[in-house]
């Protein structure tokens, strides 16, 4: 807690700092006398003409720093950001590439050491709520009020305000998660497309029937990554927004479907062994693209915008042709309801301009994201439809795609994305804690009674910490 606080009471100084650079439009007017770097003292109305040229000049060398965490779209996003500066001539954009999981450390460092830092965003919402509690971002209210909005939900299908009711981040690319499976094995083992409304008893019964082999050469049917949400897959059907926790701020890991989830991948993954065993995928740092793009297993549960990837021959060569199935629901579970989550674009709150940033974010998460062609857009505005999108995400060797099917998961009319809504400050914290107690469940290092016991008193006390 002692560091949190430290760490709040930089970031709130950083801010300050931000707020003064930035300007403030309720301060009084500049002083009628002014200084040239030479000394000599002027008027104001005297040197009103070479303020005016220095102004301007100053508004065409504005640079706002853009963090990116998507180095295999680097080039798209040069394009995106070439035609903002066609149409702001003064607002260059530098993108700085941080690929993998320095990503978030470098954002953090960067902040907390006072460098410049503009534009950043997360991947999901607990990531950008725990940091917008301790001050690493500008606050944009001041600016959504401008554009004559009382919300940030006027805006976007989806509300990225705090527990204040403060706004630090909007949202972009919406990603929502299904099935992935290798067309070329599915007709190998004689089996149909899934239908739309199949359960993870036939997700299972499928993965056995694709799973063949021994040893190191072992072909399995599915494989489960390591992010959270692996750990909680039938919750993601049978509860509503965020899993952990209830909507009064109660822990909620004595629900079913917390047992459930481990069960079904322990199952998977050690009685079956239908599933590529995590504690393989850990010891071997397995990318989950190259463990389904050089045939090492036949399913995965994967996000949309990893789709355009399929694509990059040069990284994952490969020849058969991808289908894709719904997410997969539990048995008396609701047909359609899918886990999906948002990224959320912040400014620093080191930036050198805030306004500017504000108005960059905005063009980027409206007019950028299909621009980007892989993700979807959560604006209020939005005019690219579906099959639009699909188009982009699939434009580049569209044979290995069977868009086809993928129109008809995106397109199935009982879809239901299931967003986190309610995700307090410390929500990545409880995250974190009872994925280390589920991950030693799965892989059989304890019982899943103590996973849950050992995690709901962890979990316990972060909450207690918090009120």
């Amino acid at each position: 807690m002692r560091k949190k606080q430290l760490l709040s009471i930089t970031m709130a100084a950083l801010l300050a700092a931000g707020l003064c650079a930035c300007g403030d439009k309720g301060a009084s007017e500049a002083p009628a006398v002014q200084e040239t770097q030479d000394g000599t003292e002027v008027s104001q109305e005297a040197s009103g003409e070479a303020g005016a040229e220095t102004a301007e000049k100053d508004q065409e060398t504005i640079t706002l720093k853009f963090f990116n965490n998507e180095p295999t779209l680097t080039e798209k996003l040069n394009e995106i950001n070439a035609e903002y500066t066609r149409r702001n001539p003064h607002v260059q954009i530098e993108v700085i590439d941080v690929p993998g999981s320095d990503y978030y450390t470098k954002v953090d460092t960067t902040i907390l050491s006072g460098e410049q830092l503009d534009i950043c965003f997360f991947n999901v919402k607990f990531d950008y709520t725990s940091r917008a509690a301790q001050g690493e971002f500008y606050p944009m209210d001041e600016f959504i009020q401008a554009e004559g909005a009382s919300s940030v939900t006027d805006l976007y299908t989806i509300d990225s305000s705090m527990e204040d009711g403060k706004v630090y981040g909007l949202p972009g690319d919406v990603k929502e998660y299904l099935v992935w499976i290798n067309k070329e094995d599915l007709d190998k083992a004689g089996l149909e497309v899934p239908p739309l409304d199949w359960t993870w008893d036939d997700f299972e019964e499928y993965a056995q029937k694709l799973t063949w082999g021994e040893g190191p050469d072992k072909h399995y049917g599915a494989m489960l990554y390591t992010w959270d949400h692996y750990n909680v897959l039938t919750a993601y059907n049978r509860l509503d927004d965020n899993p952990y926790l209830n909507e009064d701020g109660t822990l909620n890991l004595d629900d079913p479907a917390f047992r459930e989830s481990l069960e079904l991948r322990y199952r998977l993954e050690q009685e079956t062994q239908c599933a590529i065993p995590l504690s393989e995928v850990m010891a071997t740092n397995l990318d989950f693209r190259t463990a389904f793009f050089s045939g090492k297993c036949s399913m995965l549960l994967m996000a949309t915008n990893i789709i355009p990837q399929t694509a990059d021959l040069e990284n994952y060569p490969h020849t058969f042709q991808t289908t894709y199935a719904s997410f997969p629901m539990p048995e008396g579970g609701r047909p359609g309801y899918a886990y999906a989550d948002n990224r959320f674009y912040s400014i620093g709150a080191t930036t050198v301009n805030a306004e500017e940033a504000y108005k960059y974010i905005r063009y980027f998460t409206t007019e950028g994201i299909p621009m980007k062609g892989v993700t979807f857009t959560a604006d209020t505005n939005n005019t690219t439809g579906i099959t639009d999108v699909v188009e982009l995400m699939t434009a580049t060797n569209p044979e290995l795609y069977d868009k086809e099917q993928l129109l008809k998961v995106l397109t199935n009319p009982n879809l239901k994305n299931n967003f986190w809504e309610y995700v307090p400050s410390y929500t990545g914290e409880i995250v974190n804690l009872y994925r280390a107690q589920a991950e030693k469940a799965v892989m059989g290092e304890i019982s899943f009674d103590e996973a849950l016991s050992v995690a709901t008193e962890q979990c316990q006390q972060v909450i207690d910490n918090n009120q």
